[in-house]
């Protein structure tokens, strides 16, 4: 999960995700999930709620990243936590709402709030956290925030290249949410668990400049967009 801040006059965030999953865990493509706020994402129909959902009428993101390990039996939906914070009215209040929560009855998670202005990660593994990044780049996956992986420290080093190519930025995220190098590779391929999916944002000040989807891996899988 990437979110890049691209040099410009007006603040824009860019977000590149792939949706890693066992490949028979039931899920609907982007969609409506809330009227008021519209709040648009795609529906797991196994535990619920999305992995990534956008508020489109105040313009900002939340995605979650799972950790390995999996929800023990019992726990909150984590992507059901993704639907409730993004429906709130603001990031401001998406943020709090975080904070209000018992982070530690879902199973572990890496979350992240963001809109062209702010980006704010979340976690409970290995104990809850809530804090805000003003980095330009953002990478995380599965591991604890503080002990990226190289998976995420390759693709986060990639999109800072990709920021040095403002003009190329949408197909060189393309590319490095594709890229099948070292033996853990941000697209991957397997018999029972892999990347199913990705998004690719566009946000401005309030609101959604393009939402583009593939549904399957994103070396093969052409993208297409909602806006």
């Amino acid at each position: 999960l990437l979110a890049l801040r691209a040099p410009a006059a007006e603040p824009v965030l860019h977000i590149a995700a792939n949706r890693d999953e066992r490949l028979d865990r039931p899920w609907l493509p982007p969609r409506g999930l809330r009227e008021t706020p519209q709040v648009l994402g795609g529906r797991d129909l196994l535990g619920g709620g999305s992995w990534l959902a956008v508020n489109l009428d105040a313009g900002f993101v939340v995605a979650v990243t799972n950790a390995r390990l999996g929800a023990p039996p019992g726990e909150r939906s984590r992507g059901e936590l993704v639907v409730d914070a993004a429906a709130q009215e603001s990031l401001a209040a998406a943020a709090a709402l975080l904070g209000e929560v018992q982070l530690d009855r879902y199973g572990p998670f890496n979350l992240l709030i963001a809109d062209a202005g702010r980006t704010l990660l979340a976690t409970n593994h290995p104990e809850p956290l809530l804090l805000e990044s003003v980095e330009a780049v953002v990478a995380i996956g599965n591991e604890p925030l503080a002990e990226p992986g190289e998976r995420v420290l390759l693709a986060a080093a990639a999109a800072r290249q990709a920021l040095d190519r403002p003009a190329s930025l949408g197909e060189s995220l393309v590319g490095v949410i594709s890229d099948h190098d070292g033996a853990d590779p941000v697209c991957r391929h397997g018999d029972r668990y892999g990347t199913v999916c990705s998004t690719l944002l566009v946000l401005a000040p309030g609101r959604l400049i393009s939402y583009e989807f593939a549904p399957g891996p994103p070396c093969r899988t052409p993208a297409g967009g909602f806006r």
